[in-house]
């Protein structure tokens, strides 16, 4: 092979690997990506659908419904009832085979709907089928906005619907 080949050769590769780059970067945020091991194909897991379980944090733990959305949106409901709870809406988006991150302003309520705070919740998650696992830091707000502490939150949950719900 002649050196000018070779030149020719490097410019041709590197289009193609930025548009199979591109390719990916543009797929849907719940489509299944296809990853291949050794000639064999492997669909990854997608988060859509509505999950439901516990998230630990500086206060304890407590129930959470997460809903996500294949268009990138993620609802999140935690708490209710008398004694009030969370809402929020927010987006998610795929890292990697079965992991995804997903970010959420969550809104906290006493039981007559008194917003007392917020939370920037901040995720990343490792899916495993119908289950998954996320970790990351949480930044709580009063309800004047104001910042008040940082702190680690943990989420288990597992997959209760295929379809998410509205947020």
């Amino acid at each position: 092979m002649t050196q000018r080949t070779k030149k020719y050769g490097i410019r041709i590769l590197a289009p193609a690997v930025g548009l199979a780059a591109a390719a990916v970067l543009v797929a849907p945020a719940g489509a299944g990506a296809a990853a291949t091991t050794n000639g064999w194909h492997i669909r990854a897991s997608t988060p859509v659908g509505k999950w439901e379980g516990t998230v630990e944090h500086a206060e304890g733990a407590g129930n959470v419904t997460l809903s996500f959305h294949a268009n990138g949106v993620m609802c999140l409901s935690s708490g209710g009832g008398p004694e009030g709870g969370g809402s929020g809406k927010g987006a998610w988006k795929r890292t990697g085979v079965n992991a995804f991150s997903y970010k959420v302003r969550e809104r906290l309520f006493q039981g007559d709907g008194t917003t007392v705070g917020y939370v920037d919740v901040n995720q990343k998650a490792f899916q495993s089928g119908g289950t998954f696992k996320s970790s990351g830091i949480s930044k709580i707000y009063d309800a004047n906005n104001n910042f008040l502490l940082a702190a680690e939150a943990k989420v288990r949950v597992t997959r209760v619907s295929a379809t998410p719900a509205a947020c």
